[in-house]
């Protein structure tokens, strides 16, 4: 199985590629068995609680990078902008709906079922939650020091000055489209040497995320193993009710469909994304169940690889429930200004856990940091990824045509529904 990067402003070329192969299968029987270890073994086991702490050190090093470069990289590679402008505005409003819906249901189950309560999560002793006002968090959205900002995680900062220079080639290429292909290739061959790192990394995960699961059973024993199970629980919980109450309702209200009829003209769709883990791997099966299901071609090509990339559905639950679990078991009450830094981080980071393989979770951990949790008490979060990563990335794709759809059927009127009757 591989995870494939395509550019939207060159062509379709493959430009860097991931491949998981048994890896996916592999952290989760490591995070099992780690805490299979930590209950049976207990105390002695953290004597190879450095195991864990190198695979934490490695992707402090690489998250600041790669949210970065992922999300410019996908905002300077739209194209033209302005041509862009009717299409991609109404695709917007839809992204930021389900977005924070999908983020609030999350925080509504997570705070009802508290998975994270009652358990003690190591690295996270004496941890003061960074409380932050509206004006401080407004304030904290700008950059003064670019590499202030990488070296402490401020994602914020990361994910703004990101975007701002995504926008700020795009208009340079409208003068002088020479110097926007030059960076749009200088972008996504760093982005490709990042990818590259990040692969080493992951060789490197089950051997981190075994230390660290069992770590934490030894500190906690029983009560981490029903607690991770709690937590898995809370996200399927979210993730049936986005797919099958919050996604629907926007089928009958707004785009007029037939939840039933979707679901089986993009069911091609929705089983390769359960079955690889990957938005990206199933972009072209997701184009074609589109234009076959009445999307115009234009919107359908133009939409649905730069949602792939920014409309993570599930990725924002993901994060939203890990960073929760987090502040539950330090015992941090989370403030309006917390809240709110939760919400914009479980929404906007998730844009650049697309086509990484366990990308939301390695978000989740720079998320908790920007709250100011320890990422050494957060490293758990790629251990239990696995469990729900395949629902995750099925979220994150069916939520890529309906928008499409929504777009073909009121921005361009081109929606073909002779196509969709079929």
């Amino acid at each position: 199985m591989s995870i494939y990067v395509r550019g939207v402003y060159m062509s379709n070329e493959v430009v860097f590629q991931i491949k998981l192969g048994k890896r996916p299968l592999m952290l989760l029987i490591s995070a099992i068995l780690g805490l299979a270890a930590g209950v049976v073994i207990g105390e002695p086991v953290k004597n190879i609680a450095i195991l864990g702490d190198i695979y934490v050190a490695l992707l402090k090093f690489i998250v600041g990078p790669l949210v970065f470069l992922c999300i410019a990289w996908a905002v300077m590679s739209m194209g033209d902008l302005i041509k862009l402008g009717k299409i991609f505005l109404g695709f917007i409003p839809y992204w930021v709906f389900m977005g924070l819906a999908t983020v609030g249901t999350a925080y509504a189950i997570g705070s009802m079922l508290k998975p994270g309560v009652g358990v003690q999560l190591p690295g996270g002793s004496g941890v003061t939650p960074v409380s932050l006002t509206i004006a401080d968090y407004l304030r904290n959205i700008i950059p003064s020091n670019f590499i202030d900002m990488f070296l402490n995680l401020k994602m914020l900062q990361i994910i703004f000055t990101a975007i701002l220079v995504g926008i700020a080639v795009g208009i340079i290429g409208r003068s002088t489209p020479q110097v926007k292909e030059f960076l749009t290739r200088l972008f996504e061959s760093l982005l490709a040497v990042v990818y590259k790192l990040l692969d080493f990394i992951l060789w490197y995960g089950p051997i981190g995320v075994f230390a660290l699961m069992a770590n934490v059973a030894a500190v906690v024993g029983v009560i981490a193993v029903g607690a991770f199970t709690k937590l898995v629980l809370a996200f399927y919980i979210s993730g049936f009710i986005v797919l099958l109450i919050i996604q629907p309702l926007i089928m009958i209200l707004v785009a007029r469909l037939n939840p039933l009829r979707f679901w089986r003209k993009y069911f091609p769709a929705m089983i390769t994304a359960f079955s690889t883990a990957s938005s990206n791997a199933t972009l072209p099966v997701t184009i074609n169940s589109a234009i076959e299901a009445g999307v115009s071609k234009e919107v359908a090509t133009v939409i649905l690889p730069v949602a792939a990339t920014i409309n993570m559905q599930g990725a924002c639950a993901t994060i939203t429930l890990f960073t929760l679990f987090a502040f539950q078991a330090l015992g941090i009450p989370l403030g309006f200004g917390e809240v709110l830094t939760l919400v914009v981080l479980g929404f906007l980071g998730a844009t650049a856990a697309a086509g990484v393989p366990g990308g939301a979770a390695i978000v989740a951990v720079a998320t908790a940091a920007a709250l100011g949790i320890p990422v050494e008490a957060a490293g758990w979060m790629v251990g239990v990824h696995p469990a729900v990563d395949p629902f995750e990335t099925m979220l994150n794709v069916i939520g890529d045509p309906l928008g499409a759809t929504i777009v073909s059927k009121y921005v361009t009127k081109d929606f073909n529904e002779e196509k969709w009757r079929k």
